[in-house]
C-alpha cells in the first residue's frame, strides 16, 4: 500500500482543492445543500432521532415514504417497518418497494416519492436496494427530493446505500481480493459508507475500498450512531463514535512520516466535518 500511496501522493497533493470539488460533487445542483441526510450506523434507533427526522421533513404530518426492500421478502410480509413511525406521531406514511426495476419505473411509485417530503430507508441487505431501484425513476425523484430540500434518513444497509459504492458481502469477507464494488445511489456523492463498525469489528473494513478508489471518503458509523448532513457538513449524533477515512491525508502521513500511521480519525457526538475541506470544523 505504501508503493500505491506514494503514487497519489504525488498526484493528489498537487490537485487537492479541484480533486475535492470533482469528486465529492457537492453543489446546489445535485440538492445537497438543500437536502439532509441522516445517515445512521444500525442498531436501535432513539426516540429523538424520529423527531429530528420529522423536523427536517417539515412536521411529522408530512408525507413520508418508507422503502423496506434491504429487508427480506418474509420481514416485509410482517408490515411491522412502519410500527415504530406511527407511535412517534408520523401520519401520512406510503411505502414503496418492489424487486424489479420496471416496477420502479412505475408512475405510482414515483409519485410517491414526488409528493414525500422524507424517506426512510429500512435495514438489511443493500445490495436488494441497489438491484431494485439504481438507475430507475425512483432513483431520479429520490435525487430531486433532496434538491427541493427534502429529508433521507436510512440505517445499517440503508445507511450504506447513500454512498457512491457498496461494501459487503465477498469484498468484505476476502479484502486481499481485488473484487469490483458495485454502485450505490450516491446520494452522498463522493463517499463509502459503512455502519454497525466498532460493534463488529468493522474499523478497518474500508481500508481496501479506499485503496482501490482513493479519490473517495471513507465514513463508518457506530451502532446507535448517525451523521446528519447538511450544507456540505455533517454533524455527529449518538452515544459512540463516526470513524472518517481520507486517502488525501494518508498520501500526506506517508510523505511526512514514511507510513501510515492513522488510517482514520475517530469523532464523538456534537462534532461537525467538513465535506469539502475535509476536516474537523473547530
Amino acid at each position: 500500500m505504501n508503493r500505491f500511496l506514494s503514487l497519489i501522493n504525488r498526484i493528489y497533493i498537487l490537485v487537492f482543492p479541484l480533486l475535492c470539488a470533482v469528486s465529492l460533487g457537492f453543489s446546489q445542483s445535485d440538492g445537497i445543500q438543500r437536502g439532509k441526510l441522516i445517515i445512521v450506523g444500525g442498531g436501535s434507533m432513539a426516540d429523538s432521532l424520529y423527531h429530528i427526522f420529522g423536523q427536517l421533513a417539515g412536521g411529522k404530518d408530512k408525507q413520508m415514504v418508507i422503502i423496506p426492500t434491504a429487508m427480506s421478502d418474509e420481514d416485509i410480509a410482517e408490515n411491522k417497518f412502519k410500527d415504530r413511525f406511527e407511535k412517534m406521531g408520523f401520519s401520512s406514511i406510503k411505502v414503496v418497494h418492489t424487486r424489479d426495476k420496471s416496477e420502479a419505473n412505475l408512475t405510482e411509485n414515483v409519485l410517491k416519492i414526488q409528493q414525500a417530503s422524507a424517506i426512510y430507508f429500512t435495514g438489511g441487505d443493500q445490495s436488494r436496494i441497489a438491484d431494485a431501484f439504481l438507475g430507475t425513476k425512483v432513483h431520479d425523484e429520490l435525487k430531486r427530493l433532496l434538491a427541493r430540500g427534502g429529508v433521507i434518513m436510512g440505517s445499517s444497509a440503508g445507511a450504506t446505500i447513500m454512498g457512491t459504492l457498496l461494501i459487503g458481502g465477498y469484498a468484505r469477507t476476502y479484502p486481499n481480493i481485488n473484487i469490483p464494488y458495485p454502485p450505490a445511489l450516491d446520494l452522498l456523492p463522493g463517499t463509502v459508507l459503512d455502519q454497525h463498525v466498532l460493534k463488529r469489528n468493522r474499523q478497518f473494513d474500508l481500508i481496501p475500498v479506499l485503496d482501490s478508489y482513493p479519490h473517495l471518503l471513507g465514513i463508518a458509523m457506530d451502532e446507535q450512531t448517525a451523521i446528519i448532513v447538511s450544507n456540505n457538513q455533517f454533524r455527529v449524533w449518538g452515544p459512540s463514535y463516526v470513524l472518517v477515512y481520507n486517502p488525501l491525508d494518508w498520501a500526506l502521513q506517508v510523505k511526512k512520516f514514511g507510513k501510515i500511521y492513522k488510517p482514520f480519525i475517530m469523532l464523538s457526538k456534537g462534532q461537525k466535518f467538513d465535506l469539502m475541506a475535509r476536516n474537523i470544523v473547530k
